[in-house]
C-alpha cells in the first residue's frame, strides 16, 4: 500500500481565481495584458527579495502585457515583516506604494534586525516625499491590519505555505 500510495502523482492544487486578485490588491495592469503574475510574498523573506528584480525586468521588459499583483503573506518566523507589509499598505494611502515596495525589499537588510523598524520606514518614507507621520499613523490602521489578514487567508486558500509563492495566469508554479 505505501509504494502505490508514495507513486501517485501529486494532486493539483485547485485555485479559486477570486482568492487570487481583488480589488483592493496592490496591482500594476492593463487590459492589454497576456500574462499576470500574483505573488504572495514577504518582504523581510530573503527568497522574495531575490525574486523581486526577476519581476520588475518582466514588468518593464514586457510593457503591457503582464500585469502584476502582490498579495501580502508575512511570516511568523519574520519578526519584521508584517510592520514592513503595514509601511507599504500605508504608502498605497499616499499613492506611493510601488516607491516604498521597492525601497523595502532594497533595504531589508538595515530594517529587517531593527528593534522597531517603523523609525526607518518613516525615513524612507521621507526620503521618497511623503509625509512621514502620517505613514505611522496609517500604519496603525485597523483596515490595514484586516486586508493584510484577508491576504494571508486567500494565500491560506490556494495553497500558499512559503513565500515567495507565484502563480501565472491562476496556475501555481511548482518551484
Amino acid at each position: 500500500g505505501a509504494v502505490f500510495f508514495l507513486s501517485q502523482p501529486e494532486k493539483p492544487v485547485i485555485i479559486n481565481p477570486a482568492n487570487l486578485v481583488k480589488d483592493d490588491s496592490l496591482k500594476i495592469s492593463t487590459d492589454s495584458a497576456k500574462l499576470t503574475i500574483v505573488e504572495f510574498g514577504d518582504f523581510q523573506c530573503p527568497a522574495c527579495k531575490v525574486a523581486h528584480p526577476g519581476l520588475k525586468q518582466a514588468m518593464s521588459q514586457f510593457p503591457g502585457q503582464v500585469n502584476f499583483v502582490f498579495r501580502h503573506y508575512p511570516l511568523p518566523i519574520h519578526a519584521n515583516a508584517q510592520t514592513a507589509a503595514n509601511a507599504v499598505e500605508a504608502a498605497n494611502k499616499q499613492g506611493k506604494v510601488w516607491e516604498l515596495y521597492d525601497k523595502v525589499f532594497d533595504s531589508q537588510e538595515e530594517w529587517a534586525s531593527a528593534g522597531n523598524p517603523t523609525d526607518l520606514f518613516k525615513k524612507y518614507a521621507s526620503e521618497l516625499g511623503m509625509d512621514a507621520e502620517k505613514l505611522a499613523a496609517d500604519m496603525n490602521d485597523p483596515a490595514i491590519a484586516d486586508k493584510i489578514s484577508k491576504d494571508i487567508a486567500d494565500g491560506n486558500a490556494s495553497g500558499v505555505n512559503s513565500t515567495p509563492t507565484l502563480f501565472f495566469n491562476n496556475e501555481l508554479y511548482k518551484k
